[in-house]
């Protein structure tokens, strides 16, 4: 018999509504936009096929959150056992399909990365970057942050004032 508050909760709305922040979370820990694509797909799938979902609207966010943390974690694995496959296959003397033309979006991202603001971005720790993307590129605030990461307003507080500490140190580093 289903509860009121699990009628409540249209799936696909609620996806849908979650979708940008969790595309940015995705991406600051890949840096990569297709592959947080990926990734996000297999997040929308793998709540999809839950069957013990959340029946409060206030804990779709951060259950989703942890969704996208684990396959960020599964996917940094994946490419982590390819890349040790491909190295295998190479130091063996084996010949390796490399396209040597980027596709576009590829060149696009490499580009993008050349700036100074992503190559500092990238050296921050994933945590540190993905609080400021979302603060910053998303415009969030403290109250959003702490709903969608499931976390106190004072712990919203000390990252970010931990990550702009990293940030700022970085980028006075390459000055």
């Amino acid at each position: 018999m289903n509860s009121p508050q699990l009628a409540a909760i249209d799936w696909g709305e609620a996806l849908e509504a979650n979708r940008r922040w969790l595309q940015t979370v995705i991406h600051s820990r890949l840096a990569d936009w297709q592959a947080a694509e990926d990734v996000l797909q297999e997040v929308v799938l793998a709540a999809i096929q839950q069957t013990s979902r959340p029946t409060d609207p206030t804990k779709v966010a951060p259950w989703l959150y942890r969704i996208a943390l684990r396959k960020v974690i599964n996917h940094h694995r994946a490419t982590g056992r390819r890349r040790r496959l491909v190295q295998g296959a190479i130091d063996a003397g084996k010949a390796v399909d490399q396209s040597p033309d980027p596709a576009p979006g590829e060149w696009l991202m490499r580009s993008e990365q050349n700036s100074q603001v992503s190559q500092v971005l990238e050296q921050l720790d994933p945590q540190d970057r993905q609080i400021l993307l979302l603060k910053y590129t998303e415009g969030w605030g403290y109250q959003d942050l702490a709903d969608h990461l499931g976390i106190s307003i004072k712990t919203v507080e000390y990252r970010l004032l931990k990550a702009r500490k990293a940030l700022r140190a970085k980028v006075t580093e390459k000055e």
